[in-house]
């Protein structure tokens, strides 16, 4: 096998081969001359024919056959005339001779010419082609695998496999290639090699002799396996549903994407139109996608409805790309679906978030503009009273006012104080309610008494406008749990509201009646009304039906509110009508009825007046009372001490926390009063150093922390701080003096 697969030669090359081994044959009988002298002629020229033929083939055979010949003719069979007439045995052995080198040329012609086109075939074929011998070295190679191996043929030949290939000593290769060796039966295996460059496949036909073995670069082949396998991967575990299907519309493929999208298994869905996912009302949409796809186009991204399994429409963007054979005709379709229900509700709940904040903006501005005017109107409200205080206080100060107009100066001035304190507490009302801290002190009552009370307390300025003032009340109205001092601020509040708005000699009615399991409450005018635009927002903070500088009401715009606000924390309801401008308006309160298991012991509301303060009451004489007073403000001060020095008590006063302090030490007082808010040191200290000391010397002191802060918290951090007790600025001067009896008794 070796020697059949050997290179063919040049034509020279063979042919002088031929020749010489004629010459070394013809040398070799002359050598042998003196022994056989004319004996055996063609001895050893049959061996030259031979070799020759075996090197050469049919042609060198023939040459060194005829040559020999000729040469022993010429030497061994004297004289050449003789030749014709000569011993039979010499032509005998001569025609022998020819016969012989013509056969072997023939033979080894043929044989060579089927090696020649074995190799041919062998050079030929696209795979690499080896012959290994019972050693595992190399006999034969060709181009291809010469190619492949990247080496030399030279180097090659001759050495055995594994030093060829080493990467391949100890492998899974050499275990399958020593087993087909053994076993005698063709192995394939394929296997990644360096030395090939990368994935080879090898196929190994053992013989007698070796083993022949195939091998080819699979690389090629084995990045599109994996690209395929990569690209399936990729198909199987996408989160778009893709569907592959035929130029007709029926399903190929189906993704796990579009299992879950759609609800169909792959094997419902295979073999199916594609029509089972597409409502009726959308088939002509299929319709224009295959056209499309037929004539090698693509549709991108067109949004349409699809329907599931289960009926429910879904909203998708589908991606169709065509897919073509071979011959690059057009085949089939692969679709891409992607569900973009959730991303449009996104957007629409973002439009829909766009527009409410848009509105939201826009109330906003309109509530600060309201915010401003109210702040604009807040000032004019505060400045106005503040402006008749301070010009008859001046008045009195400098002595201009003769004892005739004494009385009036000091009215107006009460008057615009509680003016003032009136705006001051619905601020503060409106805060607390806003902040949840407003309490309330519920009790069974009859809500008839508290509206007669209310409509006392408005009834002089009723008169004063020439109004009349109706009312309807139910003669044995149901009891309801409220604070009777908030509910009669509420009826006070719709009331004088009504009076304000409504024109001299016109009318307000009240009336009180149950319907259902309520007491209704309703106020109604014959007043200017309400614009329907205001109508919404009548009980809103900072709204006024008219904020500018020529509005001919007064005030603040916060008793609706707060009459909304009082009303919804008893658990009722409040609503405005109003037929527009001109047409008067009315209020509706509705309150529950009492719940069932409340005593029966109504208490009488307290008498609420025009400007809000209770009527003074008689308090005792502060004669021997000793009073420690501590403020910044010299005119608090000169305030308090007037008050107390009035009702015999002896004052000391300090200006500051640590003047204060002093005094206290020095001669510790019956009551102490302090400011809260002072420099240096405030009213919160002072009266923790105080608590420091023995009671001996006055620890335990009666403490009155009078103070602007009115809050619910800055209360609680006054009796925190060690102060008996807080009282909001202003404050009357009969309630000072009731406190400061009552104090300096139990001290």
């Amino acid at each position: 096998m070796g020697g059949a697969l050997i290179r063919p030669r040049s034509g020279r090359l063979r042919y002088g081969i031929a020749v010489a081994c004629v010459a070394v044959a013809v040398l070799g009988r002359m050598a042998l001359a003196s022994v056989w002298d004319l004996k055996f002629p063609y001895f050893t020229l049959y061996p030259a024919v031979f070799v020759a033929a075996w090197a050469g083939g049919f042609g060198p055979g023939l040459l060194a056959t005829t040559l020999s010949a000729a040469v022993a003719t010429y030497f061994w069979m004297p004289p050449a005339y003789t030749f014709a007439i000569g011993d039979p045995g010499d032509r005998l052995s001569m025609v022998a001779f020819l016969l012989v080198g013509v056969a072997v040329s023939a033979l080894n012609g043929l044989l060579r010419r089927r090696a020649h086109y074995a190799r041919a075939i062998l050079e030929s074929i696209s795979d690499g082609f080896a012959v290994l011998d019972g050693r595992w070295r190399f006999r034969y190679v060709n181009d291809e695998g010469v190619r492949l191996i990247g080496r030399p043929r030279k180097d090659v030949l001759g050495c055995s496999i594994w030093d060829v290939f080493p990467d391949l000593a100890g492998t899974a290769f050499e275990t399958e290639a020593r087993r087909a060796a053994t076993a005698g039966r063709p192995a394939r295996h394929e296997f990644p090699s360096e030395s090939l460059g990368g994935w080879a496949e090898v196929r190994m036909y053992p013989f007698s002799e070796g083993i022949a073995i195939n091998f080819r670069d699979i690389g090629a082949q084995k990045e599109a396996e994996q690209r395929s396998s990569r690209l399936a991967a990729i198909v199987a575990s996408s989160d778009d549903a893709i569907v592959g299907k035929d130029i007709n519309g029926v399903i190929t493929s189906w993704n796990q994407a579009a299992e879950r999208m759609f609800g169909y298994p792959a094997t419902e869905a295979i073999g199916r139109h594609i029509t089972m996912i597409i409502p009726p009302n959308r088939y002509r949409e299929e319709d224009a996608v295959l056209a499309r796809i037929r004539s090698g186009q693509s549709v991108d991204h067109f949004e349409t409805v699809r329907v599931r399994k289960d009926g429910r429409l879904i909203e998708v963007s589908i991606t169709v790309s065509p897919i073509r054979g071979a011959d690059g005709a057009v085949v089939g379709a692969s679709k891409i679906a992607r569900d973009v229900g959730a991303q449009r509700q996104v957007e629409r709940e973002r439009a829909e978030l766009l527009t409410r904040t848009q509105a939201a903006r826009a109330e906003a501005e309109a509530a600060n503009r309201a915010k401003d005017d109210f702040l604009t109107t807040l000032s004019h409200e505060l400045r106005t009273p503040l402006n008749a205080v301070y010009g008859w206080a001046a008045m009195l100060q400098a002595g201009q006012v003769d004892e005739s107009t004494r009385a009036r100066a000091i009215d107006a001035i009460m008057r615009n104080a509680n003016a003032q304190v009136q705006l001051i507490d619905d601020l503060l009302d409106v805060s607390r309610i806003a902040s949840g801290k407003l309490r309330l002190d519920p009790r069974p009552l009859e809500p008839r008494p508290v509206i007669e009370a209310a409509v006392e307390a408005v009834r002089p300025a009723a008169l004063a406008k020439g109004i009349r003032l109706d009312m309807d009340l139910a003669p044995k109205p149901a009891a309801i749990i409220g604070d009777p001092n908030r509910l009669q601020q509420v009826v006070w509040n719709l009331l004088s509201n009504a009076v304000k708005f409504t024109p001299r000699s016109g009318s307000v009615r009240v009336a009180l009646r149950e319907r259902d399991s309520h007491v209704e409450i309703e106020v109604s005018d014959s007043g200017i009304g309400i614009t329907p635009d205001l109508l919404p927002h009548v009980f809103e903070r900072f709204r006024q039906g008219d904020s500018s500088s020529t509005r001919l009401q007064g005030g603040l715009g916060l008793g609706l509110t707060l009459v909304k606000q009082l009303v919804e924390l008893h658990g009722g309801t409040v609503t405005a009508e109003s037929g527009g401008v001109g047409q008067g308006s009315t209020f509706t309160v509705l309150l529950p009825l009492r719940v069932a298991g409340h005593p029966d012991t109504p208490a009488p509301p307290r008498p609420w007046t025009a400007d809000g303060l209770a009527p003074p009451f008689p308090v005792s004489r502060l004669h021997g009372v000793r009073v420690l007073a501590v403020d910044d403000d010299q005119d608090g001060l000169a305030l308090i001490a007037a008050i107390l020095g009035q009702a015999g008590a002896t004052v000391a006063l300090g200006h500051s926390a640590a003047e204060g302090f002093d005094i206290f030490v020095a001669a510790p007082p019956d009551v102490l009063i302090s400011d809260v808010e002072m420099p240096d040191e405030d009213g919160y200290s002072l009266i923790r150093r105080i608590r420091t000391l023995e009671p001996a010397r006055g620890g335990r002191v009666p403490a009155i922390a009078l103070t602007a802060y009115g809050r619910r918290e800055d209360r609680l951090r006054s009796i925190g701080a060690g102060f008996s007790m807080h009282v909001p600025k202003p404050v009357d001067p009969s309630e000072l003096l009731t406190l400061v009896a009552s104090l300096s008794s139990r001290w």
